[in-house]
């Protein structure tokens, strides 16, 4: 009666009967210590062969017994299975979340839980002096790790993770939602640990985006916030690549990186006197469609990339006086090109950054700042800020841009965590002049004199012409999370944040056009790995 009511009871006498029988066996076979020949070698490997697979057997009656026990007793948490998976030596953990989010912006974007910083409207959009709201499970997760260990020193992981924030040319709200999943990271990993030698291929954050500890791509330390595109000032791309990382004992580390390449190039303004125009009338060439047959979107333009971008990164991890901290630096080598005049022009462009991490106090408050200064460097901020634009001679014009977010995070309780971050994106005017042509980054004579006046009819079309390029844009945000369960079946977690925006434009002739948003987002996530 107690075996069959007791599965614990019952698993015990289980393999208990399992470890006698393969006792059994062994003695039963009369061999000699001394007579460990081939034959008798190959006998006992089998004989334990049969015992590792009865233990195996009775290790998943005993799991089915607890599975069993877990449903009996009713508002107890238990463990009713595990949270990773084996396969042929191969560890397999799950992850992710099921995302229900929301968003309402006082001025209209038509953007989901994610938002385009830099293209906040002025006051000439008409569909800017409305409202806008949207609900969407588009930021919900998906990811798989799978981990081998070849020796005790050599690692083999592989990392898989999706979301749903992709839209394809005919994604749409209309009926069935349907949107594509995209990659946000698939990449190997490979450990050398006896050496302190790490490698990474494939798609993963860059290798200039803030680490928490060390230089692993599983430490990657991004903003609390819901807003999908961060906060302006946070340096981030998510793009595949080549990268070696090597340990110097426990604090320092060294990592360099080859990494995807793309340019974001800001359009010329519509100069109020004078033209865009190169002499002879030619322009630039800084992207092109695709030919077909690569399996690029023909709907858009790639620019011209001819190298990768080289990232190096140097970091230190400490313990002062009880407190945590975390410092790193790193640089960027790019390279431009476009195509004028029947030959390329090449332009390298680049910068540097780092980022410090500090517990003021431990598991109370945790203080961060980051930045980043160069030239040609927009594309790795959240702000969206472009890359570069054309000279007059025809080159590419790398412009100038600063970025910075300081933030800190409350641990107020247990299961509440609070948040305020302050963050900037700023860009330098580079006006250029000559034969005849006004152009460049936030030149003085673009015109600006419809930016603040709604473009609908019966306003004359001279008056609607806004060039409004974006000098900075600066947000201020806070909010909390609150775990409302966290146990045996996962965490369940409920967040509000609150973001004031501003994008601030260059001066031309006319005003100068200021775009502002406040937001606010909500989520409930459940987290079951």
């Amino acid at each position: 009666m107690i075996f069959r009511s007791n599965p614990k009871y019952r698993a015990w006498c289980l393999k208990l009967l399992g470890s006698a029988a393969a006792v059994a066996l062994l003695s039963s076979s009369n061999i000699p210590a001394f007579a460990a020949d081939s034959e008798t070698l190959t006998e006992i490997r089998a004989l334990k062969a049969k015992l590792r697979e009865l233990e195996g057997r009775l290790d998943k009656q005993e799991r089915a017994a607890r599975h069993v026990a877990g449903k009996v007793v009713k508002g107890e948490p238990s463990s009713i299975g595990p949270d990773k998976f084996y396969y042929k030596g191969i560890t397999i953990t799950p992850g992710g979340f099921f995302a229900a989010e929301s968003v309402y912006r006082t001025r209209w974007m038509g953007s989901d839980v994610v938002t385009g910083f830099q293209n906040i409207p002025y006051g000439n959009l008409p569909a800017s002096h409305t409202d806008e709201f949207r609900f969407s499970a588009r930021q919900s997760r998906l990811s798989l790790r799978a981990d081998g260990d070849v020796d005790p020193s050599t690692h083999i992981t592989g990392y898989v993770e999706t979301d749903f924030l992709g839209a394809a040319q005919t994604a749409n709200s209309n009926q069935t939602n349907s949107y594509t999943p995209r990659i946000r990271q698939m990449y190997t990993a490979v450990d050398l640990n006896e050496f302190g030698l790490h490698f990474l291929a494939g798609q993963a954050w860059t290798l200039a985006t803030t680490n928490k500890e060390g230089i692993k791509p599983e430490t990657v330390l991004t903003p609390p916030q819901i807003d999908a595109q961060y906060i302006p000032g946070f340096v981030f791309a998510r793009q595949p690549g080549l990268r070696v990382t090597k340990n110097f004992g426990k604090e320092f580390t060294v990592a360099f990186a080859a990494e995807g390449a793309a340019t974001t190039y800001a359009g010329l303004g519509t100069p109020f006197i004078g033209t865009t125009a190169l002499p002879g009338g030619g322009s630039p060439l800084t992207s092109s469609a695709p030919l077909g047959g690569g399996l690029f979107n023909s709907a858009n333009n790639y620019t011209f990339n001819r190298m990768p971008d080289f990232i190096g990164k140097v970091a230190w991890d400490s313990v002062l006086v009880d407190h945590k901290i975390h410092v790193e630096g790193f640089g960027i080598l790019r390279d431009f090109v476009d195509r004028t005049y029947w030959g390329n022009h090449q332009v390298w462009g680049g910068g540097a950054g780092g980022s410090v991490l500090v517990e003021v106090l431990p598991k109370l408050l945790d203080f961060q700042a980051s930045g980043a200064i160069g030239r040609g460097i927009g594309r790795y901020g959240a702000g969206g800020l472009s890359d570069a634009t054309t000279s007059i001679t025809g080159a590419p014009l790398p412009i100038h841009e600063r970025m910075l977010l300081v933030g800190a995070i409350g641990h107020v309780t247990p299961q509440t965590d609070v948040y305020f971050f302050a963050g900037g994106e700023f860009s330098s005017p580079q006006a250029q002049f000559g034969f005849g042509n006004v152009g460049g980054y936030g030149n003085w004579l673009y015109n600006n004199v419809g930016c603040d006046i709604e473009n609908a009819a019966p306003v004359p079309a001279a008056l609607t012409t806004c060039s409004g390029q974006t000098k900075a844009v600066r947000q201020l945000t806070g909010g909390f999370w609150h775990t409302l369960y966290s146990g045996s079946f996962g965490k369940l977690k409920a967040g509000v944040q609150y973001s004031y925006t501003v994008r601030d434009s260059f001066q031309g002739i006319g005003p100068t056009p200021q775009g502002t948003n406040n937001m606010v987002f909500t989520s409930i996530r459940y987290y079951p790995f």
